[in-house]
């Protein structure tokens, strides 16, 4: 047996692939999940919405794929991380997953940042404090929803609660769990200071376990509606950006991640914990998280509107238009180079603003804009964003030799070229698809039995790195000139009254 399953949950579909021990892509397959927005600042979805279309897209992966079920040899499980599931005694799903890209917590982070212990707290967590992470939701619903918080046995990440309908188990593992701000990275427990602190205890919240352990085997009824054996071993599984790490080989200092899905993260793995918690600007919104080893952790840049952005675009003017066709039109036109910028805070800020309350705006429009040149200021303004998150990486002190270029910016060389050109970096891409669910699906496999640990599963299943693609000299000093212009916008909103006061 040397198949391997990887499901990815991420926060506009649910993709699954089947692949071999040495990497080979057998089979993938995605299906779409709706995002709810009830109201302004709000990001929804049903958890039992992630499970269906799951096992719809485990079922085609694994049909298309050819291999028995008798071949896999385990089911690796990731997922949008921050998120907050509320399960009851029972298991009943009590109300929506309040997702990452969430809002309404904010003046939960407020009230937390003029506490006295607003240090204490960023020192037990290794991170900023920032709306839509599981404490701050959790608090808003304390204080919110008081019959729901009642009700409420069990907080539990998006991935977790996929593994725990896949196989019974409901457990966690330290990359998700240390994105929670309940949990202590550098010990890589629950933090009971600040379960104290939550009105928690420690039995609200899964068991932590480490990533490429096995869970539990795959449940019967779970097995049925997959097409894969029951009992197939469920690994604990690992947060998107751990997964996603794991497929690309990044596993040591030196490389950084640059990720451009629905939102946009930089990942770059560190090996001392303690010593980069030292020198990461909170308030620049510098996160550290652990990795999927049990020996490293990584820092982590964001930028919560990434391929939303663009997604946002093509539904309120491209509507039915694929994204390929949005990027081409866009590759014939300029938009920073004739004066127009988009910043992409739709959902507010991470990095560096940490800042929930602002949002986006295009500056500079003209007559003679088009669609086209939209798109391109969207797909500019992202990249441009991502360079401040680079930037504050950087002063964090993380190492940087390479940059990886992974997520849905892949499918179009623009995104790739704008990448190189805006970062003013060699930015290394692969022809792997599927990143994050290969990952997964690796994690699986040292679960299985298929490979000794994680390091063994990379030496086997990432290909080498092929030739970088290199920013261009004249369009990338166009564009540091126009990223210096960029800059002064969110200062503009704030003294305007758009973002939060300084």
């Amino acid at each position: 047996m040397d198949a391997l399953v990887g499901l990815d949950l991420g926060t506009s579909s649910v993709k699954a692939v089947v692949m071999q021990r040495d990497g080979r892509l057998l089979a993938a397959a995605g299906e779409e999940t709706a995002l709810h927005t009830p109201q302004p600042g709000w990001a929804e979805q049903d958890p039992q919405d992630w499970l269906a279309a799951s096992l719809r897209a485990l079922r085609r992966a694994v049909a298309e794929s050819g291999v028995s079920p008798q071949q896999v040899a385990g089911v690796g499980v990731t997922g949008q991380m921050h998120s907050l599931v509320c399960l009851s005694g029972t298991g009943e799903v009590l109300r929506p997953a309040i997702l990452w890209a969430d809002s309404r917590s904010q003046p939960q982070v407020y009230a937390l940042l003029r506490s006295p212990g607003a240090d204490a707290l960023a020192e037990w967590t290794g991170n900023p404090l920032a709306a839509g992470m599981m404490l701050v939701s959790w608090l808003w619903l304390r204080q919110n929803e008081v019959d729901t918080a009642r009700r409420t046995r069990w907080l539990v990440s998006p991935k977790d609660y996929l593994r725990w309908q896949l196989s019974g188990d409901l457990g966690t593992e330290d990359s998700d769990a240390s994105a929670t701000l309940l949990f202590d990275p550098f010990e890589r427990y629950w933090s009971q200071p600040v379960l104290d602190l939550a009105g928690l205890r420690e039995e609200n919240l899964p068991y932590v376990n480490l990533s490429a352990r096995a869970a539990a085997g795959l449940r019967p009824s779970m097995a049925a509606a997959c097409g894969l054996r029951a009992g197939t071993p469920v690994v604990f599984g690992a947060s998107d950006q751990a997964a996603r790490a794991v497929g690309q080989g990044l596993l040591d200092e030196g490389w950084a991640a640059v990720t451009i899905g629905t939102g946009g993260q930089i990942f770059a793995p560190v090996a001392d914990a303690r010593a980069a918690a030292r020198q990461a600007p909170h308030r620049k919104a510098v996160h550290l998280f652990c990795h999927a080893l049990p020996d490293r952790w990584h820092l982590q840049a964001a930028t919560l509107s990434a391929g939303l952005s663009l997604r946002w675009l093509r539904d309120q003017l491209w509507p039915g238009s694929d994204y390929a066709s949005l990027a081409e039109a866009a590759q014939g036109v300029e938009a920073a180079q004739e004066g127009l910028f988009f910043l992409p805070h739709l959902a507010g800020e991470r990095t560096p603003h940490l800042d929930s309350s602002v949002r986006g705006l295009f500056a500079g429009l003209s007559l003679s804009h088009q669609r086209a040149h939209l798109t391109r200021a969207v797909m500019e303004g992202v990249v441009f964003s991502l360079r401040q998150g680079l930037e504050a990486l950087t002063t964090a002190g993380a190492p940087l030799e390479g940059l990886l270029l992974a997520g849905g910016a892949l499918r179009h060389p623009l995104w790739v070229r704008l990448a190189a050109d805006i970062l003013g970096q060699a930015v290394y891409t692969t022809e792997r698809e599927e990143i994050t669910a290969c990952g997964a699906a690796m994690l699986a496999g040292v679960g299985g039995g298929v490979y000794a640990d994680v390091r063994a599963a990379v030496q086997q299943a990432v290909s080498p790195l092929g030739q970088p693609v290199l920013p261009d000299p004249q369009r990338a000093e166009l564009y540091t000139q126009a990223y210096a212009r960029y800059c002064r916008l969110y200062p503009a909103l704030r003294q305007a009254g758009f973002a939060r006061p300084a």
